[in-house]
């Protein structure tokens, strides 16, 4: 196969992953590619800044693109043995790229420079691309896994955003409550530092639990613009 034939058998894979041809067109297609996904990857995203998916052609911005091919990239290392998982990551991932339409313009430059956002979620693996998508706006984000761990990371760093999920597993238990529990403990300390919760469940949250919270996102358009929202103003140290 040549190398055209390969950028266009993966350029398929953004229209397969967005359509119900799955899973089993998309599982075929990433097995049999999945040793030349990161190979080409990069003419895959340059192809995809305006590409034709469902039968509409669509324009992204080269930031957006980016944080996919990033994306992809992290999942083709982590699933690498494992064709199933990256065909779910990966159809997952470009849905998010197709669902992010706030960057598909020349407006979309770097505007989070030195913004520190510490994201809490014990599977980071799921926010891989909107996490790109932010360092790539110029946030820096750090990932970690439990409340514990988030709560240690402010004591010792300057933070300017939090993002959580509600529900994880810590220390080997199952707290269906931890982003509220993280929200209360932020509450208490002298520094406040706004919170976004990012959860499937963000529709059915308690309303009075999370009336301290910047806000509450299921899906990554509404994420990006709360985090556009809580970080408006400059850096710490220069509001």
């Amino acid at each position: 196969m040549t190398t055209q034939e390969t950028v266009d058998a993966l350029l398929k894979l953004a229209e397969i992953a967005t359509a119900c041809v799955w899973p089993v067109t998309l599982l075929l297609v990433l097995y049999l590619f999945r040793a030349a996904i990161r190979a080409f990857l990069p003419e895959l995203a340059r192809r995809l800044q305006r590409a034709e998916i469902a039968g509409t052609t669509l324009e992204f911005s080269e930031i957006a693109v980016d944080a996919l091919q990033e994306a992809i990239e992290t999942g083709a290392q982590e699933y690498k043995d494992e064709p199933e998982k990256l065909a779910s990551f990966v159809r997952n991932q470009v849905s998010k790229l197709t669902a992010v339409r706030a960057f598909a313009s020349p407006e979309a430059q770097p505007r989070l420079k030195r913004r520190i956002i510490l994201w809490v979620d014990d599977n980071p693996m799921n926010n891989v691309y909107e996490s790109n998508l932010l360092k790539r706006l110029g946030a820096d984000v750090y990932p970690v896994r439990s409340t514990q761990e988030a709560l240690a990371f402010l004591e010792q760093n300057p933070c300017d955003l939090v993002i959580s999920d509600l529900s994880r597993v810590e220390g080997e238990r199952e707290k269906p409550e931890a982003g509220y529990e993280l929200l209360d403990a932020l509450n208490r300390r002298d520094q406040q530092v706004p919170l976004i919760f990012y959860t499937g469940q963000a529709a059915r949250m308690n309303k009075k639990r999370i009336r301290a919270a910047h806000g509450a996102a299921d899906h990554p358009s509404q994420l990006i613009d709360l985090t556009m929202r809580a970080l408006q103003a400059g850096p710490r140290g220069e509001e």
